[in-house]
């Protein structure tokens, strides 16, 4: 069962007028992302002590306040619009990759976001893409438009993911509605590159066409699965000391940046959105990509 904290109140503020703007989208051009406007709210961030599949990083549990309304990308940066943007600019990430092999998981330095190892198309999610990568494309999308756009904080996305609701995921904690949603480790990738997987048939052996599958109840889709996203965040190992605000953690010369979301090839465990992930900035990974949100006026 699905529960829902605050979906329907936001709803029915919008419907009020009060937040007239809320779940609109807007595009800034006409190849530009769709955009949708999130109200601001709050939300639980963090796992239960009692909860056997979370690690340390997702303690201690706590209410953060989303107090700004924020716009975020529909879905993923594509390949497509990443190769605008390298064409565009001259910005070419060099090549390597961190990707599954025929000697397993490890850095091709023949693999690249044109190449991550497995086939895609121009719809696809853009991946071997490092968060300096991402960031690029933010500012270049910033000096496109003349609007601000930026990498999510770890609140944003996480509050933007649930979309209103609380538990494992936001379809609720029945791992057999995982591939309505998700590309994951399902059972065709259990055949081929995972032992363990979720019990159900996403149909995409590696990532997806962006949107293939249903949107969480704010109208976002893949905020489970096909890639990772970085975010602005600086990595802590756990949430004692993180923000409650919704604005990222900073810190001078980071060294480690967040991601969440979860891809098409996890390590063996339940789906979770509230997994976290932590990575070396320029590091390329053919599980990772990006997401982007724009502050309102």
């Amino acid at each position: 069962m699905i529960r829902i904290l605050l979906a329907g109140a936001l709803i029915g503020l919008a419907a009020c007028g009060d937040a007239p703007d809320a779940f609109k989208t807007m595009r800034d051009c006409d190849d530009c992302p769709t955009l949708i406007v999130l109200p601001p709210g709050s939300f639980m961030r963090g796992a239960d002590e009692t909860d056997p599949a979370a690690d340390i990083s997702e303690h201690p549990r706590h209410e953060v306040q989303i107090s700004k309304p924020f716009a975020m990308a529909t879905v993923a940066v594509t390949v497509a619009e990443f190769t605008v943007f390298a064409d565009a600019t001259g910005h070419e990430p060099p090549g390597g990759c961190y990707t599954l092999t025929d000697d397993g998981w490890r850095v091709d330095e023949t693999a690249s976001w044109r190449n991550p190892g497995f086939p895609q198309d121009p719809s696809h999610p853009v991946v071997c893409v490092s968060w300096h990568d991402a960031t690029a494309y933010a500012a270049w999308m910033t000096e496109r438009t003349g609007k601000p756009y930026r990498l999510p904080s770890e609140a944003e996305w996480e509050y933007a993911a649930r979309g209103g609701t609380t538990g494992m995921n936001f379809w609720g904690d029945d791992d057999s509605l995982t591939c309505d949603y998700a590309s994951v480790n399902d059972i065709t990738a259990k055949n081929k590159v995972a032992k363990v997987a979720e019990p159900c048939d996403d149909g995409f052996m590696y990532t997806s066409p962006v949107g293939s599958f249903r949107p969480n109840p704010f109208g976002l889709y893949d905020v489970v699965g096909n890639a990772w996203v970085w975010l602005a965040d600086c990595w802590l190992g756990d949430y004692r000391l993180g923000p409650r605000d919704g604005s990222p953690n900073a810190a001078e010369n980071c060294g480690i940046r967040v991601l969440r979301g979860g891809s098409w090839t996890d390590t063996p465990g339940p789906v979770r959105i509230g997994a976290r992930e932590s990575r070396v900035p320029g590091e390329r990974l053919s599980i990772a990509g990006f997401r982007l949100v724009r502050d309102l006026e």
